[in-house]
C-alpha cells in the first residue's frame, strides 16, 4: 500500500514538473500585443474569411488579457484571468464584454506567429473546432505585433 502511494505521489510530482515548463513556454509565447479580429460566420460549422469585428489590440500580460480594443480604440471588455492548458490547447478568459459576463471557454492554436482562439459565450459549451456560431461562439485570428 505504501509503495503504491509513494509511486502515485512520484508520478504526480513528475507530471507537474514536466507540465510546468510547457505551461510557462506557451504562456510566454502568448505574451504581447496581437492584432486581428473576429471572423464572420460562414455558414453552419464554418468561419467566413471576412472580419466581423476588427480587434486592433489584444494584449496578453501576466496571465490575462490586459487590453482588448476595436479598430476605433474602444474597449471590447475586461479580463480578470486567462487560464491555459497547453496539453489540451484550451484557453479560458474570465471577464466581460458589452453583453456577457463570466467564463469564455475556448480552444487555441499558435503557429508561425499567428494565434487562433475560438471561444464560447458564458454558459455555452467549449468549442470543439475553429468556426463561428452567431451569438454562441466566436473565432478570432491574430498576428503578433512586432
Amino acid at each position: 500500500m505504501k509503495a503504491r502511494l509513494a509511486k502515485s505521489l512520484l508520478l504526480s510530482a513528475l507530471t507537474l514538473t514536466l507540465a510546468t515548463p510547457l505551461f510557462a513556454q506557451s504562456a510566454k509565447e502568448l505574451e504581447g500585443t496581437w492584432v486581428g479580429g473576429v471572423l464572420n460566420p460562414g455558414g453552419k460549422g464554418k468561419s467566413g474569411t471576412a472580419t466581423m469585428v476588427q480587434i486592433s489590440e489584444l494584449t496578453i500580460k501576466d496571465g490575462k488579457v490586459v487590453s482588448c480594443k476595436d479598430k476605433g480604440g474602444v474597449s471590447l471588455g475586461n479580463c480578470e484571468t486567462l487560464s491555459l492548458d497547453p496539453a489540451k490547447k484550451t484557453m479560458d478568459a474570465k471577464g466581460n464584454t458589452k453583453n456577457h459576463t463570466g467564463v469564455f471557454q475556448g480552444i487555441y492554436r499558435l503557429k508561425d506567429g499567428k494565434l487562433e482562439w475560438c471561444a464560447a459565450n458564458p454558459g455555452q459549451k467549449r468549442p470543439d473546432d475553429y468556426y463561428t456560431v452567431r451569438q454562441v461562439q466566436f473565432h478570432m485570428v491574430f498576428d503578433k505585433k512586432k
